[in-house]
């Protein structure tokens, strides 16, 4: 009879020791008090609209690269605008002998690469810099990350920031000569949130 409180205060435990495990920390201070989990998803997708293709967005993920590359499974670009810099990789504690560059097959699209590649299960994260729109195919990379259990991260130049978007957690990177800025943005490309400098 007394059983029911304890198991039900129990289950409140392990539910919230399941939600701070559901997310890696960023590293980044500022970028960490604008997320909405405080962390980067697991599993799952992260957009981010960029200024341009040549934008260095992924030193937003820098902390996370390095912390995914100390374990067993692969990280994954699928045809990034610009080469990898080894020497910056390495410079933020990233192991790039566990970075795999995949180049889609000659008729198939990055987006379906980036799909099987999340299904796989092989890596742990999958970047991606698709050239088109992705809210056709969000529910199929949220379901192929959920199969891999990985965590996909797509960047996509900024005049798509007005376009519809299934993706859960949106951010946008702006830059000009007073520094960096990331916000936070809904579904539909509007703003949620106060500039975070970074």
């Amino acid at each position: 009879m007394n059983s029911s409180p304890k198991l039900h205060h129990l289950n409140a435990s392990e539910r919230r020791h399941t939600r701070q495990q559901a997310v890696i920390p960023v590293g980044i201070p500022e970028l960490e008090a604008l997320l909405p989990a405080a962390g980067w998803p697991k599993r799952g997708l992260v957009e981010v609209l960029v200024p341009d293709e040549h934008s260095d967005a992924l030193s937003l993920f820098l902390p996370l690269l390095a912390r995914l590359s100390q374990q067993d499974r692969w990280l994954g670009m699928v045809v990034p605008p610009y080469s990898a810099r080894a020497r910056v990789l390495s410079a933020a504690g990233v192991d790039s002998m566990r970075i795999q560059q995949i180049n889609p097959h000659k008729g198939r699209s990055g987006l379906w690469t980036l799909e099987s590649l999340l299904r796989s299960g092989n890596f742990s994260v999958v970047m991606a810099w698709p050239g088109c729109a992705t809210e056709l195919m969000a529910k199929r990379l949220e379901k192929a990350a959920g199969i891999g259990r990985s965590l996909g991260i797509l960047f996509r130049v900024e005049t798509q920031a007005g376009t519809a978007s299934r993706i859960g957690l949106r951010l946008q990177l702006e830059a000009d000569i007073a520094g960096r800025a990331v916000y936070l943005l809904d579904e539909q490309g509007n703003r949620l949130s106060g500039a975070a400098p970074v």
